[in-house]
């Protein structure tokens, strides 16, 4: 049977190495899915505030979620907290708890233990997606903004590994539980970010074979950054012409150049977008440049409005 396309996925994971426009994307695929109706969280994790760029309203650090838009809530997982908490679900004492947070030792042990934070913030996610008022989810969708590609690949991969390296007792138990809807293709999907570069490019395939060797659902990748151009390749024999015509005007050779500048870069544009859908086997969806992200500028919704068209991310009509 087919996978759900993502935006019918209840929970998302968009991962990307550094300066792709991982966050971005994130925030473009969480405010399309509140435009259409879905009460939606945006989580970022190990205390980033990223989008806080993108929106008014920074993101809440734990606690209640800030809400950033109509239907659209944000929230910063921090991760001492999150330990704070799964200790005391699993200790259930809380004197002790609250005298192990206080111990400068204990901190250094939590930051050092192997998987310790990702498990609590892979638990976090799935308490905040698990959780309901009454008999309804609080949350239809949840699109979560991971780390940098390998620890983001970590943080995805650690309920199996826990999984795996705990004995018996309610660790292992909640692990396999998450592990089982991280790995379910109809409930998560994970996007992939890159940009029309060799490296992000080659980063990103290499992203897609890692996660797909681990049984984890890759629903699409998300080509950032792609440069438009009004002309095509048929343009191309005029446009040189008149760049490289000395009895032209200058202002014509100059806008010549510049088109023929632009043409290339689409190209180029082009040819890196197809190497990524050629070499990963998953739909791709392209998103333009958006000189202007800041809040009121408008370029975030119109990264929304072609984010939530795209066959890649709606699915075939």
């Amino acid at each position: 049977m087919a996978s759900p396309p993502l935006l019918a996925r209840r929970l998302a994971f968009v991962l990307g190495k550094g300066g792709v426009g991982k966050t971005t994307v994130t925030a473009a695929l969480a405010l399309g899915l509140a435009d259409a109706g879905h009460r939606t969280l945006l989580i970022e994790v190990g205390s980033e505030q990223r989008s806080s760029a993108l929106f008014t309203t920074t993101p809440s650090l734990g606690g209640e979620p800030a809400q950033v838009r109509p239907g659209l809530f944000s929230l910063s997982i921090d991760v001492e907290r999150s330990i704070e908490e799964y200790l005391a679900a699993q200790l259930k004492v809380r004197p002790l708890v609250e005298l192990m947070v206080r111990s400068r030792a204990f901190h250094a042990v939590a930051q050092a233990a192997p998987g310790l934070a990702e498990l609590v913030t892979l638990g976090k996610i799935w308490d905040l997606a698990t959780l309901v008022r009454g008999d309804t989810p609080v949350w239809d969708r949840l699109v979560v903004d991971c780390p940098a590609t390998g620890h983001g690949i970590a943080l995805l991969d650690v309920a199996g590994r826990i999984g795996e390296l705990s004995g018996s007792g309610p660790i292992r138990d909640q692990a396999q539980k998450i592990e089982q809807v991280i790995h379910h293709p109809a409930a998560t999907g994970i996007v992939v970010v890159a940009q029309p570069e060799e490296l992000a490019v080659s980063e990103a395939l290499e992203a897609i074979d890692t996660l797909r060797s681990r049984d984890l659902p890759v629903a699409a990748a998300v080509m950032n950054s792609v440069a438009p151009s009004a002309f095509t390749s048929g343009d191309e024999p005029a446009l040189a012409a008149v760049a490289a015509d000395a009895s032209a005007d200058a202002a014509s050779r100059a806008a010549a150049g510049a088109a023929l500048a632009s043409l290339r870069r689409s190209e180029h544009d082009a040819a890196e977008t197809m190497a990524l859908a050629g070499g990963s086997g998953v739909p791709v969806a392209t998103l333009p440049l958006v000189p202007q992200l800041s809040p009121g500028s408008g370029g975030l919704e119109l990264l929304v409005a072609a984010l939530v068209v795209d066959p890649a991310i709606r699915g075939a009509a």
